[in-house]
């Protein structure tokens, strides 16, 4: 009845269907998610007609354009201002994550996009469900991917995928990084955009998470470097970089669906555009991005307050971890989860001592406990035993999720 690759397709897990949302007396048993703050701000906006309509096109209007540009240009401190006519708009950087891949990539050439790990575990299904490209991926540790030593990891990658017969094309990174929290420091890019240069690559930085940063007050904080505060001046020709970014992070807006690309290469941007048609952004959610972007008192005050949010529930999950006996990735100030060893909890005396499998029974677990974290195996760890908390939740939720993770990797009942 379907095709082969419809049959494949629909082996693919997805969401879809009620959420069942945490909450400490209407539903204790339930799995949380968030935000509040952007909702107050959208009920403030007015609408007139043109919202109803194609307006502009696919691709963003120019309003949303030149409010991103601005925004960019103030905060991602590019060696040369950003124009509104390097960006183009989608319903999200999940659809230009692929559309990326369609552009960079000839499938039939077994060429491929390399990228370090533990990594977003996402980027296996944005970029190769519907592209046929494969993925490459370099184990660089999780440290030593964000200093200049990770360039010869990758080189190194390269070369061996290339005696394999796989022609890598572009080099992906997440900058800030997810899972890990970590920024890459400007000495790195620059050993980056290099090895680029060399190999006559595409580097592709997603920069998702670029304002979701909080300053440590117990050690020192890293800081967010774009590739764009980069002057490519004798290092690679503008046109084989390119940098994501969009609204559901550092916005908590993941449900306004917009997201964009930022290049200087116009035959890019054109193939970007031509493609992103099938994947336009809404009208509405253009202009409550537009009329946030614009708004500088609020988009001051969120940031702040979103910030020290983070900073906040991180020394509280740290804290409630330690205290729990449960280790993980103590580096890094970025983004909205922590990267968790559970490996001495794995019950691989139920698994004939297969790591994987025990990783598995102990998500399942958790699940059942009303726990929903990604596991290492999803983001390519090299090792079981990983898993990925959010943290970014209501100080109580946080509390009680960490609570059930400790009863249950400890062998408790959750009550």
């Amino acid at each position: 009845m379907l095709s082969a690759r419809g049959l494949q397709w629909a082996q693919v897990g997805y969401a879809h269907g009620a959420q069942d949302r945490y909450h400490p007396l209407r539903n204790p048993r339930g799995v949380w998610l968030m935000h509040s703050d952007l909702a107050r701000f959208i009920n403030t906006l007015n609408f007139d007609e043109s919202s109803c309509s194609y307006g502009e096109g696919f691709t963003g209007t120019l309003r949303i354009r030149e409010a991103m540009a601005n925004h960019m240009n103030k905060f991602f401190k590019p060696a040369s201002p950003i124009d509104a006519e390097e960006i183009t708009f989608a319903a999200g950087v999940t659809d230009l994550n692929e559309a990326c891949a369609l552009v960079t990539c000839n499938p039939d050439a077994k060429e491929a996009i390399m990228l370090g790990r533990p990594v977003y575990g996402s980027f296996s299904r944005d970029l190769c469900m519907r592209t046929g490209v494969e993925l490459e991926y370099v184990s660089v540790g999780n440290t030593d991917q964000f200093t200049p030593a990770c360039v010869a990891a990758y080189e190194a990658g390269y070369e061996e995928a290339k005696a394999r017969g796989r022609n890598i094309r572009a080099l992906m990174i997440c900058n800030p990084h997810n899972p890990l929290g970590n920024c890459y420091t400007r000495e790195t890019l620059i050993g980056l955009l290099q090895l680029c240069a060399r190999k006559g690559i595409h580097l592709i930085s997603d920069e998702i998470y670029a304002l979701s940063v909080y300053k440590r007050t117990d050690r020192p904080s890293e800081s967010f470097t774009s590739v764009r505060s980069i002057d490519f001046s004798g290092i690679i020709d503008p046109k084989w970089v390119h940098v994501l970014y969009g609204m559901s992070k550092d916005f908590g807006a993941c449900g306004l669906r917009l997201g964009c690309v930022v290049s200087q290469n116009r035959d890019f941007n054109n193939a970007m555009r031509s493609i992103c048609r099938f994947s336009s952004p809404s009208q509405f959610s253009m202009e409550i991005a537009a009329s946030l972007l614009e708004n500088q008192d609020f988009l001051r005050s969120f940031l702040e307050k979103s910030q020290a949010r983070l900073l906040h529930n991180r020394l509280v999950a740290e804290s409630l971890l330690s205290q729990a006996g449960i280790s993980f990735h103590d580096k890094g100030n970025a983004g909205f989860f922590i990267w968790l060893d559970l490996s001495p909890f794995l019950p691989t005396e139920e698994t004939s001592g297969d790591g994987w499998k025990a990783q598995k029974l102990l998500s399942e677990r958790l699940g059942k406990a009303g726990v929903s974290m990604s596991t290492g195996e999803t983001y390519r760890a090299p090792e079981p035993g990983m898993f990925r908390v959010i943290f970014s939740v209501d100080e109580d939720t946080l509390r009680e999720g960490i609570r059930r993770i400790s009863r249950v990797v400890s062998g408790a009942s959750v009550e």
